[in-house]
């Protein structure tokens, strides 16, 4: 059974159950997996590429592969994608569009027609028990780099972008404006449509505020940071994902 959406050659794709690796080939040769990657939304186009994907139970691949808001695009060479144990929300009516993951891109039929914006040695990493409702995560400048911590969760209308996509030069022509990292750290919340700019770290159990533009990050934990640019607004927080009434009584019965 040939692979119609992975094209080039020494791309992996790997499934985990916890730390057990289920299937590690050259593409899986397992007719249901091959089936499974066939209808899903994982585009590659290049090589050496590899993609590992972790799961609880080996039940929830056929979900998460199928789910309409799982997308993922790599176009390039020599890049690597880890992704832990994820949770996408795909609910259409509240906009929430799931997780869109692009390392590279098609081509740009404005700037160059016909030739696909490659990215090469790109790592993005996620951890496990991750939220996405609806974000934007991209990858475009060679070598760049993308951690999300565990126990994050990203709401939706939201971009997470490690680069500018066009140049920005000196008078003499010298690039100034490379995409090199951006990573979030354990337990970070990042608010419906903020923005999330490139060269950015943000610290554990912080909170990124509804509608901010972060352009600047913090090394310090447990603040909450809001605004056009993004600044700590308060400090010694912490947050849960349960909403307030669950939480209230999930203390209660403690």
């Amino acid at each position: 059974m040939n692979f119609e959406k992975i094209n080039g050659e020494n791309n992996t794709v790997t499934f985990r159950i916890g730390d057990e690796i289920i299937i590690d080939c050259l593409i899986a040769a397992d007719e249901k997996l091959t089936e499974l990657l066939n209808r899903s939304n994982i585009i590659v186009i290049g090589n050496n590429n590899r993609i590992s994907l972790s799961f609880k139970k080996e039940e929830d691949i056929e979900p998460l592969l199928l789910n309409k808001g799982f997308n993922l695009l790599i176009v390039g060479d020599n890049n690597i994608l880890e992704i832990g144990t994820l949770n996408v929300g795909y609910m259409p009516d509240w906009n929430m569009r799931g997780l869109h993951l692009k390392i590279g891109g098609f081509a740009d039929n404005w700037t160059e027609p016909g030739i696909n914006r490659t990215a090469n040695n790109c790592h993005v990493r996620t951890g496990n028990n991750v939220m996405i409702c609806g974000a934007i995560i991209y990858l475009q400048d060679d070598n760049s780099e993308l951690i999300i911590g565990d126990d994050c969760m990203i709401s939706w209308g939201v971009d997470i972008w490690c680069t500018d996509v066009h140049t920005i030069m000196d008078e003499d022509g010298n690039p100034k404006n490379f995409g090199r990292y951006i990573e979030l750290g354990k337990h970070v919340w990042i608010g419906k449509d903020s923005k999330i700019g490139k060269n950015v770290r943000i610290a554990d159990n912080c909170i990124i505020g509804w509608g901010s533009i972060v352009t600047k990050g913090t090394e310090e934990t447990n603040v909450i940071l809001a605004g056009n640019p993004a600044k700590i607004i308060k400090r010694n927080i912490d947050w849960n994902s349960r909403c307030i009434n669950r939480y209230v009584a999930y203390m209660g019965s403690k």
